[in-house]
């Protein structure tokens, strides 16, 4: 009986997760959209809040233990469910139908947008003994983020058609081991910015450092980026048409540029409901079958990676040689390992691995050398950019 009840459960999670997406804003908030039901939009609203929590929990949830515990644990969770909405809810439509849902008449079905606070809930989960405490977790994974980037020349196009659905489900994979992520919406933010794309590009390209995912993952707080290439193909399962997925990701350090690791992952052929559902269901079967592996290269990688510290990017802009002659040695006397980049016109940059947070290298930098900066230094991810007053 419990096999039978574990297995229904992880049935209904499944499908719920084709129709619907998680879509990370931060590391702390996501954005669901979902339905609520209800004799009156009041009713319906509190619903679509529950349904809102609860999908976002079964997405948290990975174990069979853990669901069995979540469903001992359900009413209470999502009996206070309006205490994870962060912000007001974003009014999507409103049907006026007569139904019975979940053995309850609703007469109004009302479509919301909803933030929720996934820190939050998480603590309540841990509080409540259906997950792992996030410290007993952090003991066992290693301290780095990730920016995940869809690479839409080489994937086919129905793979970017539902590029959204490919950030959600690895920002959601990631989420789930603890691993900080760079969201859709941050991604986007560094696209637009021409201006910071630009500036990158111009010193880099005399390094021969001119990959664009490089140069935007720079700007983030990201210490690897990973190239996501996908391709959807037609196959055939007992004799009926199907959708078959493969996803290839190659991971890369953010400072550096290094290749790490390379894995490809597939879905087995589908044929559900629909060929959307089929390709939803095989691109989240294809990236947890690549994600595992690529996970444990990385992991590997940053414990040699960081034992000199924790790497930055310092850029200086309008020194004299004899001014980042000294800065140089500076920075070999306060770090263990100090890589220099070519010198491109007033721009001159160093990779540091330095064993503290970007806010004491910033008070640390200007303490020992005098800079005579025209302005406060910019901070861009780990990136520090500083400008030199130019003599009149």
């Amino acid at each position: 009986m419990r096999r039978y009840t574990v297995l229904i459960i992880v049935l209904f999670s499944m499908v719920f997760s084709i129709f619907a997406q998680i879509i990370p804003i931060d590391e702390k908030t996501v954005k669901v959209t979902v339905l609520g039901r209800g004799r009156n939009v009041e009713d319906a609203k509190h619903d679509a809040m529950r349904n809102a929590v609860d999908l976002v929990v079964s997405d948290m949830l990975t174990m069979q233990d853990e669901m069995m515990k979540y469903q001992q644990n359900k009413d209470v969770i999502l009996g206070d469910a309006d205490k994870y909405m962060v912000g007001d809810y974003v009014f999507k439509g409103k049907t006026t139908k007569k139904g019975v849902y979940r053995g309850k008449k609703y007469k109004v079905t009302i479509k919301l947008e909803l933030k929720i606070n996934k820190e939050m809930l998480r603590k309540d989960l841990e509080m409540a003994g259906v997950i792992k405490s996030s410290k007993d977790l952090r003991k066992q994974l290693d301290n780095f983020s990730i920016m995940p980037y869809v690479d839409e020349k080489k994937s086919s196009p129905v793979f970017v058609a539902k590029k959204d659905l490919v950030y959600a489900k690895i920002s959601s994979y990631l989420q789930n081991q603890h691993i900080p992520t760079i969201g859709e919406e941050e991604i986007k933010k560094i696209e637009q910015n021409e201006e910071i794309i630009n500036l990158e590009k111009s010193s880099a390209a005399d390094n021969g450092e001119e990959d664009l995912m490089l140069q935007m993952a720079r700007n983030t707080n990201a210490d690897f980026y990973i190239k996501v290439v996908g391709h959807v193909e037609e196959a055939v399962t007992e004799g009926m048409r199907a959708i078959k997925v493969s996803v290839s990701i190659g991971a890369y350090t953010v400072m550096t540029g290094e290749h790490i690791a390379d894995q490809t992952g597939y879905s087995k052929p589908l044929s559900l409901s629909s060929k959307d559902a089929s390709i939803s269901a095989g691109i989240e079967e294809a990236i947890n079958s690549a994600m595992d592996d690529i996970m444990n290269k990385l992991r590997l990688f940053w414990k040699d990676y960081v034992a000199d510290g924790r790497p930055y990017k310092l850029v200086f802009y309008d020194y004299k040689f004899s001014e980042l002659a000294k800065i140089r040695r500076v920075l070999k006397q306060m770090t263990n390992r100090v890589k220099l980049g070519r010198k491109a016109g007033n721009v001159a940059s160093f990779i540091i691995w330095y064993k503290g947070q970007i806010d004491d290298l910033l008070f640390e930098i200007p303490g020992r050398i005098e800079l005579n900066l025209k302005e406060d230094p910019v901070v861009l991810g780990n990136t520090i950019r500083f400008f030199r007053k130019v003599d009149e």
